[in-house]
């Protein structure tokens, strides 16, 4: 954002320099200087004079009218004889044929010559007069005084648009951080045209499809719920009659089915309670130690691979407020998502810091592709399509782990383990 005001204040600028610049060529390259073609006038009457004085009273007499003059008019008369250097413009103008006997140089300074008299004649301003001085400096002034108000009426309208984007900037964050409700201000003062009013618009229109999926979801996992129950009574029921070994095979396969089923309904309805910020969270004093000294003992007994946790001796005292009970599950979902994808080892490296404690669980699989890590927390979302339905599950377990961690006030991030060469997912939170 910061480029953009550069870029506009740079860009207002140009104008302005481009704008004066064309002034220039346009009233003094293009068209007739009318205040030069006065100032030639004055100058072909102050000649004409000088010329009368010289005709009646001589040379003498007109040199001291200008040196009177020159004085009065805080100018400086230099008088070049024949043979004086002239500067090359003038020498050309005076050696060839002339209308008036006067010539303004490119600094507008006037020399003319008398006839009579082979010398020419130059004024000069003054520099060293103070009161030119002054004038010279009244003029400088104005225009640092134009320059100044133009950079000041740009730098305040930049800070009132750059305050308005701010609010709107904020609005946009937070709706993207998950606050739906939030909304840009559309008062004339605080918005910015009519941008504020159409990103509510597009606001409203997110919300009612988010407010839609999760009404849809929620009600589509409670009404799976009974006929998934009914279908494992049924089955149940079946396999307490006489049945032969296909039968029985079969009607275990649909337990199975409906079981999977279940906990696909489970964690459904646990992602919607979740991004809806509709389950009430009982936060207690947790020591993570703990929580992972009871997990090790629970998955140690769920996987034949290698688990082990580091360091082994836990600091003490290493508490975080939170909800036990979905910590606990957040925990589990990582660690068994390793145990999907380990080929012998998975490690959980425990760190307390300065202001938040990392729980990071290793594995010597073969780690999350870089074109995955983005969307790999999205709920549905499978990383590799080739990992068979046993593997990938349902994917919403890392998409849970993720509203956990949100909720609590952590993250969780996922990347090459440096330890085991596989994947590493490392969930931190905040220390109590």
């Amino acid at each position: 954002m910061r480029r953009m005001y550069l870029e506009s204040i740079l860009g207002l600028m140009t104008c302005f320099f481009i704008g004066v610049f064309a002034y220039e060529i346009t009233m003094y390259e293009m068209t007739t200087d009318h205040d030069y073609l006065l100032k030639d006038y004055e100058a072909a009457a102050h000649q004409q004079l000088l010329q009368t004085i010289a005709n009646a009273q001589g040379i003498e007499a007109a040199q001291q009218s200008m040196k009177e003059f020159a004085q009065l008019s805080k100018l400086s008369l230099f008088i070049y004889t024949p043979n004086d250097s002239l500067p090359d413009e003038v020498k050309h103008y005076f050696s060839g044929e002339f209308d008036m006997p006067i010539f303004h140089d490119e600094e507008r300074e006037l020399w003319f010559k008398l006839a009579g008299s082979d010398a020419t004649y130059h004024y000069l301003p003054d520099d060293e007069n103070p009161i030119r001085q002054n004038a010279d400096l009244q003029n400088d002034i104005v225009w640092m005084f134009f320059i100044a108000s133009f950079i000041l009426y740009s730098l305040c309208h930049l800070l009132v648009i750059f305050w308005r984007v701010k609010k709107l900037e904020t609005a946009t964050l937070s709706f993207a951080q998950g606050e739906l409700s939030a909304r840009a201000e559309t008062a004339s003062g605080r918005a910015i045209g009519s941008l504020n009013q159409s990103f509510n618009h597009m606001a409203d229109r997110i919300q009612n499809l988010i407010d839609s999926n999760r009404a849809l979801t929620n009600a589509v996992a409670h009404e799976l719920r009974t006929p998934v129950f009914r279908i494992q009574w049924q089955a149940e029921l079946l396999k307490d009659t006489n049945l032969d070994e296909e039968q029985r095979q079969t009607i275990d396969s649909i337990v199975e089915d409906t079981e999977e089923m279940e906990t696909m309904v489970d964690e459904l309805l646990c992602y919607a309670r979740l991004d809806s910020h509709r389950l009430e969270l009982t936060k207690t004093t947790v020591d993570v130690g703990e929580l992972l000294s009871k997990g090790n003992v629970r998955w140690n007994k769920e996987t034949q691979l290698e688990l082990s946790i580091q360091p082994k001796q836990f600091a003490s005292n290493v508490s975080i407020f939170a909800d036990e009970r979905l910590l606990k599950r957040a925990l589990d979902n990582v660690v068994r998502n390793a145990m999907k994808f380990a080929d012998q080892k998975i490690l959980i490296e425990f760190e307390k810091q300065a202001q938040a404690v990392t729980v990071s669980v290793h594995d010597d699989g073969p780690g999350v592709d870089e074109e995955h890590i983005a969307n790999l927390f999205e709920p549905f979302y499978v990383g590799s399509k080739a990992r068979n339905k046993a593997k990938s599950g349902h994917g919403l377990g890392l998409s849970i782990v993720h509203k956990i961690c949100e909720q609590h006030g952590g993250k969780v991030e996922v990347g090459r383990s440096a330890l085991l060469q596989g994947a590493e997912f490392k969930l931190t939170f905040p220390v109590l």
